[in-house]
């Protein structure tokens, strides 16, 4: 989803050339961003990471901004059984306490010491916020997780979105949220057997990952900057999508659509292994991405913008399609720790709502006897196995058999959850679908 660019937050570099933030300024900017200026967690840390060499500082500034973001929800129950009224303090102070609580209480970094470091930025923010720099020691030497109500502790989510996480996945649930709020690695696909070599003549280092060909890497600079990035040796993708598309079966020499295509990393995927991909994307930005994303990786597809939550006469009928339709991004709360903050109900029926009017529009694109995986990002009933069950009662043609993908699931009322684990993998629901061989044909394209 696409998020408006967010304005320079406390600690930002001043334009008339003062002093750069410090590192936790720095952290105070990206909760700032994303909290009050609609930014992604990822664009926030990127400009606020703006000059700071690889090494302690960077990692730092990561570990406290994201950690902070994903325990948002259980922080703020600790501080409000300490504060009276948390909301009547500058957001920037409060931030401060979030931020010096992560990292007393789950970072791990020596009490007297986050304290210390927490109090001082507090002193160093201009005018009235730093003569509360006596509240920020005082509250950070007294909180404990143990003080937060609501949800399970450790779950890190709100209320609404845990009992919506609760619901599809029952006693899966608390572990599934837990995995959630650990840092993963930089996840990739190598698609040349040289590629873990170039990897670590970087200075990156690489261990295999839980399929083939998956790597989880500490790159030490920016994926953009590497070697093996430029030459079409990788490319970023956590393991449970790349598992997503297995779904689909043998695709060597089939013609295969794949709606939502985005950047292309699941068009490349089904294009290495020989398919024939017709690639469909609504945003015209996003599909010229994934043009030049095949293209450095050596591969290729046919690219389409196009609606496809309407009839798509223009793509020709197919053997197999992958709808990997858009969603609330419920099972990526690791990467995108803001979508628990602007998640509600009412967002997750209107995605439900597109994604039942997408299945049926791919389905018509596919021929006879052909398979249709469904999948998102997403851990509701609402986005996955009540899209599924709905498009089966009205589609006779159709059934839903068991999917088989090379990492372990969790049976769903109908199809499979690939649930997050505590060593990086993002969570999907997902269902393999197959047209009888007597069923009628998809109309022709026009």
């Amino acid at each position: 989803m696409s998020r408006r660019r967010s304005a320079p937050g406390p600690g930002s570099p001043d334009p008339s050339g003062a002093a750069a933030p410090s590192g936790r300024g720095r952290v105070l900017q990206v909760l700032d961003a994303v909290q009050r200026h609609d930014a992604a967690a990822s664009a926030a840390l990127t400009q606020a990471l703006h000059g700071v060499e690889a090494g302690p500082d960077r990692a730092m500034i990561t570990d406290v901004a994201y950690g902070t973001l994903r325990w948002l929800p259980a922080l703020d129950a600790a501080l409000g059984a300490r504060l009276a009224d948390p909301a009547a303090l500058p957001a920037v102070v409060l931030d401060a306490l979030r931020a010096g609580a992560f990292e007393r209480l789950v970072r791990g970094t020596p009490a007297h010491a986050a304290v210390h470091a927490w109090v001082e930025e507090v002193k160093r923010l201009p005018g009235p916020p730093a003569r509360l720099a006596g509240l920020v020691n005082a509250v950070l030497r007294r909180v404990a997780l143990a003080d937060a109500g609501g949800p399970p502790a450790g779950v890190g989510l709100p209320g609404p979105l845990w009992e919506h996480l609760a619901a599809a996945l029952g006693p899966h649930a608390t572990e599934a949220a837990r995995a959630m709020l650990q840092p993963e690695p930089l996840w990739v696909t190598a698609y040349r057997d040289d590629a873990p070599e170039l990897l670590r003549a970087e200075g990156a280092e690489a261990r295999p990952g839980p399929l083939p060909g998956s790597w989880a890497l500490r790159p030490g600079r920016p994926l953009g900057a590497l070697a093996a990035f430029r030459r079409g040796a990788i490319q970023p993708q956590n393991p449970s999508s790349a598992a997503v598309v297995s779904a689909l079966g043998e695709v060597a020499g089939r013609r295969v659509l794949d709606v939502g295509s985005g950047h292309g990393v699941k068009a490349a995927q089904l294009a290495a292994a020989g398919a024939a991909v017709e690639a469909v994307e609504i945003d015209a930005r996003r599909s010229e991405v994934g043009r030049r994303n095949l293209a450095r990786l050596g591969l290729n597809a046919r690219h389409h913008v196009l609606d496809a939550s309407v009839p798509m006469p223009e793509i020709p009928v197919v053997d197999a399609a992958l709808l990997d339709a858009p969603c609330t991004g419920t099972g990526t709360l690791r990467g995108h720790p803001e979508i628990k903050l602007r998640w509600t109900p009412e967002e997750a029926r209107r995605a439900a709502l597109r994604q039942r009017a997408m299945l049926v529009a791919v389905a018509e694109r596919v021929r006879p006897g052909g398979t249709l995986v469904y999948a998102v990002c997403a851990l509701g009933l609402a986005e996955g196995p009540e899209v599924v069950a709905g498009f089966l009662a009205g589609h006779p043609a159709w059934r839903a058999v068991a999917p088989s993908v090379p990492l372990p699931t969790v049976p769903a009322p109908v199809g499979a959850w690939l649930l997050p684990s505590a060593e990086g993998l993002d969570g999907f629901y997902l269902a393999r679908l197959e047209r009888a061989e007597g069923a009628p044909s998809a109309a022709p394209p026009a």
